[in-house]
């Protein structure tokens, strides 16, 4: 056999090999993270505010790229009936457009999940799970954005937004059909 051979088997061994790798990365069961205990908020002084849908998003937006501290911004957050993240997957180079549709809810300490209702990545067909799970694996997010894609669901843990002089924000209600966004924000007394 002439080294032209061996060079061109050698090349489709190592081009199967990485496709074979990425399918196995996409196609594994992720592991489900543990959510923290949700914190608890001091007592203090609380300051009821009320919000639209487009305060919101832009409140949201800036926390986002505060938190990236100067890097290109991954994900962009839209709130209409539904909260939408928008990003970008790049796999073998080619870039897929992605929008991820979210149900809001208030959980018990004030943090909010976001449960999928829809999902779009251009024109490819893949499962919520897989598309969270490489959302989860290729982006940095902030630590208080915790995404579980067995679940389908991403939790913002507002409690755990770094925030000056001890103030927590904890969320008390968000209809986004009737556009009625209340947050509390409570100052510490002391």
């Amino acid at each position: 056999m002439n080294k032209w051979k061996i060079a061109f088997f050698l090349l489709l061994i190592v081009i199967l090999g990485s496709i074979g790798t990425a399918i196995y990365w996409v196609t594994t069961p992720s592991e489900t993270m543990p959510l923290e205990a949700p914190k608890v908020i001091p007592g203090g002084n609380i300051l009821t505010v009320h919000a639209t849908k487009e305060n919101f998003q832009g409140i949201a937006n800036s926390y986002l790229k505060k938190a990236m501290k100067g890097k290109p911004l991954p994900l962009q957050l839209t709130v209409d009936d539904q909260i939408v993240l928008s990003s970008e997957l790049t796999i073998f180079s080619l870039n897929f457009p992605v929008k991820m549709y979210f149900e809001p809810y208030v959980e018990e300490g004030g943090n909010i999940r976001l449960e999928q209702t829809s999902l779009e990545v251009g024109q490819a067909k893949l499962q919520p799970e897989v598309v969270l799970k490489l959302l989860r694996d290729s982006i940095d997010l902030p630590e208080w954005i915790v995404v579980m894609p067995a679940e389908k669901e991403v939790h913002i843990q507002l409690a755990s937004i770094p925030m000056s002089s001890g103030i927590h924000v904890r969320a008390k209600e968000l209809n986004l059909e009737e556009d009625i966004i209340t947050l509390e924000i409570v100052i510490p007394s002391k």
